[in-house]
């Protein structure tokens, strides 16, 4: 049974988010789709400015390739936005993290239906809510029976069980492998077991596993002093400058630094390798059937009559991200903004840039309002 607690100015049902996003997005603003200017700069353009995205980076990708990238300002002054210019991808760092754990499990040094537990032999301890700097000093001991059945396939598939942030110690919501359930948590506790496999800390990894192989010069797991030259301030939705904490930790779940050029090299790379989206979407969670929605290891999935397209989306504080990669074309399109409503720019653009129907703009996940509600009032930031 759910369990809820409702006040005045606070809702908070741990087991049904889902269906409250829902019922929140029910009476959702008319679409934008409608604006169509003549070339792509001005669209964007006139988006950033109609939603006060300060920033805004987007890469459109045609059958594989790299086919434009498109920057825009929509504040006053303006931005100067560049291909070059850092973002914080929010959980686009997650499919970045499932690209690095798949070439792992192919390597041998992991395997995706063993127990996580295989690689943490001394246990699991929690560090508690990396979400809020003041807690990260403080930690428990996962005891629980129900961590020995957890997957590496679980957690990146979101089957785990276990909640999206813990406030403090960990505790299981679910039995592992029985539902979906959208969990940071889970991605935490598989980039320990890839970092005791590998014997470095994450952000060394992605630098040897993806980062220096595909060309991708700025892009980190942490904040560093390079990355912070070149990083785009957080902002509201109003486009006033957030106050944004720089995330020091390698974080799998959300703490990836990156461009939209340096993330466009990735999905190229991700589309050019067969194997690595077979084994991806081969073993698909239902999710949202009524918008024909799913998950695989490490991607939403969004199957249609032509084949899977794969998908997330990023919600951290002052910025917002999207990315939707369709292997049957080749096509994709990549969306980083500095803005707390860049989410409001992913129907029109993807509407223009990937034709056809996709169901997933119209679900729960792509609610700009209900995100910004979690966030602000729940703390629940994804």
């Amino acid at each position: 049974m759910s369990k809820c607690l409702i006040s005045a100015q606070q809702w908070i049902c741990r087991d049904a988010w889902l269906a409250a996003l829902i019922l929140m997005t029910s009476c959702a603003s008319p679409s934008d789709a409608s604006l169509a200017p003549a070339t792509p700069a001005e669209r964007l353009a006139q988006l950033a400015q109609q939603h006060h995205v300060c920033g805004a980076a987007v890469a459109v990708l045609h059958q594989r390739e790299l086919q434009s990238i498109t920057t825009a300002s929509g504040c006053d002054p303006a931005l100067q936005v560049r291909p070059d210019s850092v973002f914080q991808a929010a959980s686009l760092s997650k499919p970045v993290f499932a690209y690095a754990v798949l070439k792992l499990v192919r390597q041998g040094h992991l395997a995706l239906d063993a127990p996580v537990l295989r690689y943490l032999p001394q246990g699991y301890r929690h560090a508690f809510n990396p979400l809020h700097p003041e807690m990260a000093a403080k930690s428990d001991d996962v005891t629980d029976p129900r961590l020995g059945a957890v997957t590496v396939r679980m957690l990146l598939q979101h089957t785990a069980g276990l909640p999206n942030w813990a406030s403090g110690p960990l505790l299981f919501e679910g039995t592992p492998g029985e539902r979906w359930a959208y969990s940071g948590e889970g991605y935490v506790l598989l980039q320990r077991a890839v970092e005791a496999v590998m014997q470095r800390p994450l952000d060394e990894v992605m630098h040897e596993q993806v980062f220096t192989p595909l060309g991708m010069g700025r892009s980190s797991y942490r904040w560093t002093p390079q990355i912070g030259q070149h990083l785009l301030p957080g902002t509201m939705a109003n486009g006033i400058p957030r106050k944004v904490v720089p995330l020091q930790k390698p974080v799998a779940a959300y703490s990836l630094y990156t461009t939209v050029d340096d993330y466009a090299r990735f999905v190229v790379a991700w589309l050019r390798d067969p194997a690595l989206l077979e084994m991806a979407a081969d073993s698909p969670v239902d999710v949202e059937s009524q918008f024909n929605l799913a998950w695989g290891l490490g991607w939403g999935l969004e199957q249609s009559a032509d084949g899977v397209r794969f998908w997330q989306w990023g919600n951290n504080p002052g910025y917002r991200a999207f990315v939707m990669a369709v292997p049957g074309s080749g096509d994709g399109l990549v969306l980083l903004t500095n803005s707390d409503a860049g989410l409001k720019l992913v129907e029109p653009l993807v509407r223009a840039a990937l034709p056809g129907e996709h169901k997933v703009l119209r679900s729960p996940f792509l609610s700009a309002g209900a995100l910004d509600m979690l966030c602000e009032i729940l703390r629940v930031c994804i």
